[in-house]
Formats: C-alpha cells, structure tokens, sequence
C-alpha cells in the first residue's frame, strides 16, 4: 500500500494544474482582421448616418474593460439638419458583440482642433471670462 505525505498532495496538485493549462495561444492577426471587420460593419448598421463611415482605426481597449471604440463619421438624414456632417462613438462589446452608439459631435476633428498645450485652453477660458465651472447643477470640476 502506498502513503501520501504530506508533500505529495500539493505535488499531485501542481502537476495537474499544469497538465490542465496547456499553452497560451495569442490572437492571430486574421483573427484581429475579423474583429476589426465586425466592429466597423455593425458600428455602420448601429448608426443613424446612411452614409456611415469609419472615421479612423478601431481602438482596442484592455480585456479588463472589453471593448473596442470606434469613431463613425456620416451626414444627418433629417431634413432640419440639411446633410449636416456628424460623427457619432461606437463602443463595441466583446463578450456579446453588442454596439452602443453616442453622438460625437462635441469630440474634437484632427490634431488642429487641440490646443498644441494645455496651458492654452486654460488661458482662452480665461480669456473669454469662462470661470471654468460646469453650467449643470450638482457637478463638479
């Protein structure tokens, strides 16, 4: 009959762990290629532009947070909007490949539409008499 010490349990353990982890495989970029396609084509179908567009690349955020981001950019098809240009954000949920849709008008177009510092933004609301407070009740800066 054979005895187990003390130290052959955990030893037994850890051997089975390993056995059972295999090796880690990483995302093949064809993989990639496919999610990016998924992203950009139900971002398109999610959006209220007829005309939709992606605006840019799609923007992985970490596993921790699951999702990717995705500008959209198209025209307004109401008739009081008169083809106004527009962009919308398109979050993109990887566990359930669900689509959430924002207006995105109010994101900045191009690195011309940024300050070159910060210091410049403090200082144009500082000269157009902006105390720099949020109109809405209740928030904080």
């Amino acid at each position: 009959m054979r005895r187990f010490t003390p130290y052959t349990v955990p030893a037994c353990l850890a051997t089975a762990m390993l056995a059972m982890a295999g090796p880690a495989h990483a995302s093949t970029d064809a993989a990639w290629e496919e999610h990016d396609q998924a992203v950009i084509e139900q971002c398109q179908q999610a959006s209220q532009f007829p005309d939709a567009a992606p605006a840019g690349e799609p923007v992985l955020f970490d596993d921790e947070a699951g999702m990717t981001a995705l500008l959209i950019q198209g025209h307004y098809p109401q008739d009081h909007m008169n083809g106004q240009a527009g962009q919308e954000l398109c979050l993109f949920l990887r566990s359930s490949q669900e689509v959430y849709i924002a207006d995105a008008d109010k994101l900045a177009i191009g690195s011309d539409a940024l300050p070159s510092t910060p210091t410049e933004a403090i200082n144009d609301d500082a000269d157009s008499g902006s105390t720099g407070q949020s109109d809405k009740p209740g928030d904080t800066p």
